[in-house]
């Protein structure tokens, strides 16, 4: 089970109600805010346990029942993109059957999803044209983040899907 774990804007625009989670597998578990970039809405995911970075445009309002359709569709790209074995990025997908929206509960990982935010909007306007989804993902995830020891956050990410897909 995969669980989104929503800013208030993001739960407004989605229309749904947050539901309650005791825990959750920090690994499975991203943060969602809303942002806007180049005139448009973009949601901007980030892993827990690794501040791996998804931005991702084409979430309509109340369309929380697309979301995890949407966002597997996305990270299995960036994954390919990423040279990621077939095998773990498919493992990784096969356990995000089931969502869960929640609220939000960190603030490290809220304070790195507005570090990306401020970068993405600062940027906006230079040479680099974060229209590619693959370089603004490449470049989102190849920042050095104090809440994961300073280590890039695609290099965590890969760590864990590779021990925890040799570990099943």
């Amino acid at each position: 089970m995969i669980t989104f774990k929503a800013t208030q804007l993001t739960l407004k625009d989605l229309q749904v109600k947050p539901e309650t989670v005791t825990e959750s597998d920090t690994f499975f578990s991203w943060h969602v805010n809303l942002f806007t970039l180049y005139g448009r809405k973009h949601y901007v995911f980030v892993n827990d346990l690794s501040i791996l970075s998804l931005t991702v445009s084409g979430i309509r309002t109340k369309q929380a029942n697309k979301l995890l359709a949407i966002f597997k569709k996305n990270l299995e790209a960036y994954m390919a993109f990423e040279g990621i074995p077939q095998e773990w990025a498919q493992y990784y997908l096969d356990q995000c059957n089931e969502r869960l929206i929640t609220k939000t509960d960190s603030r490290s990982v809220i304070g790195s999803m507005n570090e990306i935010i401020f970068v993405m909007k600062a940027l906006e306007g230079n040479d680099n044209d974060f229209r590619d989804e693959n370089a603004r993902h490449k470049f989102n995830n190849r920042g050095i983040y104090k809440p994961i020891d300073y280590h890039e956050p695609i290099k965590v990410f890969v760590k864990e899907l590779q021990m925890r897909f040799e570990a099943r």
